[in-house]
């Protein structure tokens, strides 16, 4: 058994960099690069992305999967019902995050579908309705971030595009609603400053996995268990982002072709 990682492209690393530390399993690296990016995507092309996506996990039996993707997170995975194996949300990690440390005044950065799908305003709004919560969509962000770039006046550009709306709302706490944008978090640091929490999901999820594998036999010692990586696009291209975003030479990636695609 394994535990699953979904993302898009890339961004899931930054969840697979915060769980290895903690894993006890083997892990299944999943990007679904042929179709980033997920946040310009319909509802029933995400619906279909995440329902082949599941597929795969299940078919080479992992032993739960972490979606590690907004964007999926906040449109396909509530209409799985009775998903095949437990699922972790990248939503409800945030939320969760966020309400333990904001003043009541929240700012999302997310994709375009993440934001317009409302994900947010009312899962904030379920767990206290006295929190104010801010979304901006950032569609530029994670395509840059796929393509490599962590600084740059692209970047720079884009993030202030992006945090201006939220810093004129006055917000105290920003949730990073992608796994993609850690990736330029120094940059979004020096731009709204050091008063405001600025949120990583990817640490909430870790100690929802750590808890379930308390509950499961050790397969390997942290540290020590391997990583499976697959992606549906281009594996040299999906190496080459991982070595210039995290600098690391990751194994050979896998190719899985996907089947009765919703392009």
């Amino acid at each position: 058994m394994a535990l699953g990682i979904f993302d898009s492209g890339v961004g899931g690393l930054t969840v697979w960099r915060a769980l290895r530390p903690i894993m006890t399993e083997h892990t299944i690296y999943f990007g679904d690069t042929v179709h980033i990016p997920y946040g310009e995507k319909t509802q029933e092309q995400l619906v279909g992305y995440f329902q082949r996506a599941l597929a795969f996990f299940v078919q080479r039996q992992a032993s739960a999967v972490v979606v590690a993707c907004n964007t999926a997170s906040a449109v396909a995975l509530p209409r799985v019902k009775e998903p095949p194996v437990p699922l972790f949300s990248m939503i409800d990690a945030a939320v969760r995050q966020a309400l333990a440390v904001t003043k009541g005044r929240v700012g999302v950065l997310a994709t375009r579908a993440t934001t317009e799908s409302g994900v947010y305003p009312k899962a904030f709004q379920a767990a206290d309705p006295g929190v104010e919560v801010v979304s901006q969509a950032c569609p530029k962000l994670a395509p840059l971030i796929e393509a490599g770039f962590r600084r740059g006046e692209m970047v720079e550009s884009a993030i202030a595009e992006y945090v201006t709306p939220l810093l004129q709302a006055q917000v105290d706490t920003i949730v990073l609603g992608c796994t993609h944008y850690p990736f330029v978090l120094p940059e979004i640091r020096r731009q709204v400053g050091p008063e405001i929490h600025i949120l990583d999901p990817a640490e909430e999820i870790r100690a929802e996995v750590a808890e379930f594998l308390r509950d499961r036999k050790p397969e390997c010692q942290p540290g020590e268990c391997r990583t499976e990586f697959w992606v549906s696009g281009d594996p040299w291209q999906f190496r080459d982002a991982v070595k210039v975003l995290m600098g690391l030479e990751i194994p050979a990636v896998q190719r899985y072709h996907v089947s009765g695609d919703v392009m």
